[in-house]
């Protein structure tokens, strides 16, 4: 009488396969890792060209629209005693329609312009935040009127 030994084959992985696998999927995390950090970055610095040519349209429209002056840098609209604080920003504000469009998206920390925007006239009234945080500035010497 002959008896046969049946192997049982097990079905699963072995540790060393196991670690081969999971070695080869951190090396490519590795190598793609940097590739999605360059491809962010140019996805913000598209975003950043797109806000400066919406700023250039809306500057070039209020251009128009006010018998080709630019506007101020800022401005203090007086009644009474005091004024209110407005900048370049919401002047030129009905034509972008956002004002998250001052702000880069790749800029960590923005430049927040916290002057007293209060006075006699609430910016409120006028539509304004109380606070303009911004990534961007304007050359004010080259925006004065004549």
């Amino acid at each position: 009488m002959h008896t046969f030994h049946t192997r049982c084959k097990k079905t699963g992985f072995t540790l060393i396969e196991l670690l081969v696998v999971i070695a080869i999927i951190a090396i490519l995390a590795a190598i793609l890792f940097p590739v999605f950090a360059r491809a962010r970055e140019n996805a913000r610095r598209t975003s950043c060209a797109s806000n400066l040519k919406q700023m250039g349209l809306a500057v070039m429209q209020y251009t128009q629209d006010y018998d080709e002056k630019y506007p101020f840098t800022y401005n203090y609209y007086v009644a009474g005693a005091s004024g209110t604080l407005v900048w370049w920003e919401d002047v030129t504000q009905p034509y972008t329609k956002n004002y998250q469009l001052f702000i880069c998206p790749s800029d960590s920390s923005p430049v927040g312009y916290t002057y007293a925007r209060t006075g006699t006239v609430p910016v409120s009234s006028m539509g304004y935040p109380a606070t303009l945080t911004t990534s961007y500035a304007i050359n004010a010497t080259a925006l004065l009127h004549e």
